[in-house]
């Protein structure tokens, strides 16, 4: 799978841009500010619907324009997908094939995308629902229903906290714990079973980049030794209290360890920007072994905090995942690719691309 035509309007500086990517790799260089990041963002918006760099569309949106549109041509084996997104302040527009869905996980199972810029460390630096996410993402990927139990098990989440923060008698706010028991379940096993295939990966991805090892531990949520039917009953008086449901798969997390030390209190930032590199890596990598589906990796200045070695080294990994890659750097020589890899180059300023023939 990869993009073989990419339209982009108003998407930041970037009014009106066409461009016909490389089949396995797309660099793209420029001064800062000149919208390299937005061609990474508008495909980024075409698998999510949303922006990597922010959460306000407004910011996203070219000044003077009230709506932003980016449309791609997909190639999978011998089928061809036309995708469309068109997004405003007030309503997102999805289309497929020439046909409206309503659904932004239409787009994600079609075009999986994944992100490494320099902000990349915040993945272990903040709070555990970007790993919840980063989880998440792996297994929609492989598990399509498993989005729907997700959503339902929210939901009833909603419903319970609700009836805690109203004050409701007992017995109808714990009228919410067999759905939600029932739905935690079904999410906890998903995220176990697809992190014991993808951790054997994530291990071999580390010891490539870092030349070390780590411990991986997934918190589910709620105590270990103790079953959510019983910890939802031991904890109910508190949850009271507090208004909220205190445990659960929505409080679950990933725990990354060296040597005795969570990663994020140990590692420099370059080593984090390598782990969590070697996390991306793995991702793709299970989901081409288990599905047999290619991914776009979006890497975004790729040089900031590595030093040369690691940068060509990382850059050689990235190759031999198969996934289409867009590269952007601030010079035209940041890196070398491989020779034997088809790429096209492109030249970005002011918002402007031109083909620059190598």
């Amino acid at each position: 799978m990869y993009l073989t035509q990419l339209d982009i309007r108003q998407v930041r500086n970037i009014h009106d841009e066409k461009l016909i990517p490389g089949q396995r790799c797309t660099y793209i260089y420029g001064d800062n500010a000149s919208g390299k990041t937005s061609v990474l963002e508008a495909i980024y918006l075409l698998s999510v619907a949303r922006s990597f760099r922010t959460t306000h569309i407004k910011h996203v949106i070219s000044q003077n324009s009230k709506y932003l549109q980016v449309f791609a041509r997909i190639q999978n084996e011998n089928e061809q997908a036309a995708v469309g997104l068109e997004r405003s302040l007030q309503k997102t527009r999805i289309r497929i094939n020439g046909s409206d869905v309503k659904k932004v996980a239409d787009l994600s199972s079609l075009l999986p995308v994944q992100v490494i810029n320099p902000d990349v460390h915040k993945l272990l630096e903040q709070g555990p629902k970007y790993r919840r996410q980063f989880i998440d993402w792996g297994v929609f990927h492989v598990e399509h229903d498993f989005l729907l139990s997700w959503q339902h098990y929210y939901r009833v989440l909603k419903q319970r906290n609700a009836a805690l923060r109203k004050k409701q008698n007992k017995q109808t706010i714990t009228l919410w714990d067999d759905q939600l028991i029932q739905y935690a379940k079904i999410i906890t096993l998903a995220r176990e079973a697809y992190l014991l295939n993808f951790i054997p990966i994530f291990n071999k991805y580390v010891d490539k980049l870092m030349g070390l090892s780590v411990n991986i531990k997934y918190q589910r949520g709620w105590d270990s030794e103790t079953s959510f039917t019983e910890t939802l009953l031991n904890t109910f008086e508190k949850d009271y209290l507090k208004g909220f449901t205190s445990f659960g798969p929505h409080r679950a997390d990933l725990e990354i360890w060296h040597q005795g030390t969570q990663v994020q209190n140990s590692f420099s930032r370059g080593q984090q920007k390598l782990l969590v590199c070697a996390m991306r890596l793995a991702q793709i990598s299970h989901l081409k072994k288990e599905k047999n589906q290619d991914s776009v990796l979006l890497v975004d200045d790729l040089a900031a905090e590595l030093d040369t070695k690691h940068r060509q080294n990382l850059i050689e990994l990235l190759v031999d995942t198969k996934a289409q890659l867009f590269l952007t750097a601030t010079e035209q020589n940041s890196f070398i690719l491989p020779p034997e890899i088809e790429s096209k180059m492109f030249h970005v300023e002011h918002g402007r691309l031109k083909e620059v023939v190598q």
